[in-house]
């Protein structure tokens, strides 16, 4: 009995999808005729299409400088590093850290 109930309202529920769909096409036929110069333009309205032409628009100088330095880096290749990146999830051993740089100049504090 409950299946019979369940399949009504599955029914009665396609019927008023299938109701809406057809008022909502009734809609836009009504419109197109109203309106036949408001066709579908592919490729979107003329003054997107003007903007897109135009490039991209910077906010300073320093957003073009950036935006250059990223098409200059790109054709360059990337230099490989030794040593992978060591994140804050890994503790750093002696072992891990880079050598440390030697001083040329002698410290006035070592004896």
């Amino acid at each position: 009995m409950e299946d019979i109930k369940s399949e009504e309202t599955n029914v009665a529920e396609q019927k008023d999808e299938e109701n809406k769909i057809c008022l909502e096409k009734m809609e836009e036929a009504k419109l197109k005729a109203k309106y036949p110069h408001l066709g579908n333009k592919p490729g979107g309205s003329d003054l997107l299409r003007k903007r897109l032409q135009k490039g991209p628009k910077y906010f300073d100088s320093g957003d073009y400088n950036m935006a250059k330095a990223k098409i200059k880096n790109k054709q360059l290749p990337a230099a490989q590093t030794e040593k992978a990146e060591i994140t804050g999830d890994h503790i750093p051993t002696p072992q891990d850290l880079p050598q440390r740089k030697t001083s040329l100049v002698a410290s006035k504090l070592a004896g």
